[in-house]
């Protein structure tokens, strides 16, 4: 039995899984990550092994602390993953974005696959049939987006996502609303053509709390299960425990 934690920028899930089934989770805002946490070490005192991902860096070490005895790894290029990345080693690939490869050489494995996860960020990582990982972008999400021109303009206010049907706002929040949504639609889809039309036989996978915002069904596009960065922590996990 093995424990995977996601941490984000604004959350931190938690998984339980019986060698490659989940058979728990919970997920809580980072800044009440203890009490979620520590309800299911209770519930599975059988834990052994931990797998991090920690985007959010601001408190891996307090995290070791409280998980004790656990043995615990840390997501990142310096373990044993399922491809090759080319990736500058300067700047070290993100563990969110690890994850998500290693979950595509688990369910789609020798495929070509553009992963695109929409989270705080949005993320575009490509790998090919042979397990490569080529390299990809890195974009603002909705939230970004919003807060963006909040924070730098004098007058535009703060909001929160809100459904549009047309680009033409006829008002200031309106306009804000389409400006966001397309933006992200129109970028998304221009990605995907750019890829398609330098990669034979791509396979799109969209994943990330925000990819339910997209329209459905989106060109071209497969909709992971909501665990998928998860399975790939699991599965990386195996590979360093196994071997």
């Amino acid at each position: 039995m093995q424990l995977v934690i996601d941490i984000g920028n604004t959350l931190i899930k938690s998984y339980v899984f019986e060698e490659d089934q989940q058979i728990d989770f919970a997920a809580e805002p980072i800044t009440e990550w203890k009490s979620s946490l520590k309800e299911m070490l209770k519930r599975h005192a059988q834990i052994k092994m931990a797998m991090v991902a920690d985007v959010n860096r601001s408190f891996s070490t307090e995290l070791k602390v409280f998980l004790g005895k656990i043995k615990t790894l840390h997501c990142s290029m310096a373990l044993k993953l399922p491809f090759k990345s080319l990736y500058d080693s300067n700047t070290p690939l993100g563990s969110d974005r690890i994850a998500l490869l290693a979950a595509c050489c688990l369910f789609y494995p020798k495929t070509n696959v553009l992963v695109i996860d929409l989270g705080s960020c949005i993320t575009y990582d490509l790998m090919s049939a042979d397990g490569v990982h080529h390299g990809g972008s890195i974009s603002p999400g909705f939230g970004l987006r919003y807060r963006a021109m909040n924070s730098y303009s004098g007058t535009l206010p703060a909001l929160d996502f809100h459904d549009v049907e047309t680009p033409m706002g006829k008002s200031t929040e309106e306009a804000m609303h389409t400006g966001v949504y397309f933006g992200i639609v129109h970028e998304v889809e221009g990605m995907i053509k750019w890829y398609e039309a330098e990669i034979e036989n791509l396979t799109v996978i969209l994943t990330g709390g925000d990819a339910e915002r997209l329209p459905k069904p989106f060109k071209n596009g497969i909709f992971a299960h909501s665990n998928f960065l998860a399975k790939g922590l699991n599965h990386i996990l195996a590979l360093n425990t196994n071997s």
